[in-house]
C-alpha cells in the first residue's frame, strides 16, 4: 500500500538534525500537560507540523483532528505559543505545532506490538516498481501504527534511502515535493508517485487488519 507522497526521498534524519542544530528558550514541558490533543481545525484540513516555531519554516509532516502528541516542552504565549511534540508511539517525526490547535489529553491507547529489535509493529515486503533501479519487484518495508489511524509506511529503496507514505485511515497522503495518485482494489491500495517514477502496493493488512 502506498500514499500521496512523491518522488524525493524521505530521510527522516535530516529532518531530525535540522531540529537538533537549533536552540530556543522552551518552557519546561514539566509545566504543561504530559500530552496533548490536535484540536479547533477546519473540517478536512490538516495541522502542519513544522521543523522549528515558525509558520515560514518546513513543514515535516501534517496531522489530523483529535490527533494525540507528546508535550516535549513550548514557547511563546496565546495564539503565538509553539509547542514542540512528538508522536507517543515511536514514529520518528518530532516538530513544531501551533499551541492554538492543541488542548490538553490523557495518554493514548496502548499501540500494538512492535517486532523485536525494530521500532515497528510489522516489517515484510511490498510490490514495487522504480523507474531508476529497472527490475525491482519487491521492496522491504517496516511500518509504524498509531491508534489514531495515522500509519506510517517506511520503504527502503536499493540505494538504501527510504520512502515515507503516510496513510490516514487506510487513505494515503501526498509526500512533499512529489505527485502523487492512488487507486484501490479490493483490499489493495497502489500509489503512484511523480507520474510513474515509482509505484507501490501496499495490502490493508499492513494497517494491521
Amino acid at each position: 500500500m502506498v500514499s500521496h507522497y512523491t518522488t524525493r526521498p524521505v530521510l527522516i534524519a535530516s529532518l531530525l538534525a535540522s531540529l537538533s542544530g537549533v536552540s530556543f528558550a522552551q518552557d519546561d514541558a514539566a509545566s504543561g500537560p504530559d500530552f496533548w490533543a490536535v484540536t479547533g481545525l477546519k473540517p478536512g484540513s490538516s495541522l502542519n507540523v513544522r521543523v522549528s516555531p515558525s509558520s515560514s519554516t518546513d513543514i515535516a509532516l501534517q496531522i489530523s483532528e483529535g490527533t494525540i502528541l507528546r508535550n516535549l516542552g513550548c514557547e511563546g504565549k496565546g495564539d503565538a505559543r509553539w509547542c514542540r511534540v512528538e508522536f507517543p508511539d515511536g514514529l520518528a517525526i518530532a516538530g513544531w505545532v501551533s499551541g492554538a490547535y492543541l488542548r490538553e489529553s490523557g495518554a493514548p491507547p496502548d499501540a500494538d506490538a512492535l517486532v523485536a529489535g525494530t521500532r515497528y509493529n510489522a516489517t515484510g515486503t511490498l510490490p514495487c516498481i522504480l523507474i531508476d533501479y529497472p527490475g525491482t519487484t519487491e521492496c522491504p518495508f517496516g511500518v509504524i501504527r498509531a491508534p489514531t489511524g495515522l500509519a506510517s509506511v517506511f520503504i527502503t529503496l536499493p540505494d538504501g534511502s527510504e520512502r515515507l507514505i503516510e496513510f490516514r485511515e487506510k487513505a494515503p497522503l501526498t509526500p512533499t515535493g512529489t505527485t502523487m495518485t492512488s487507486s484501490r482494489n479490493d483490499d489493495l491500495t497502489t500509489v503512484v508517485l511523480d507520474g510513474g517514477k515509482e509505484t507501490y502496493t501496499i495490502a490493508d493488512v499492513v494497517f494491521g487488519d
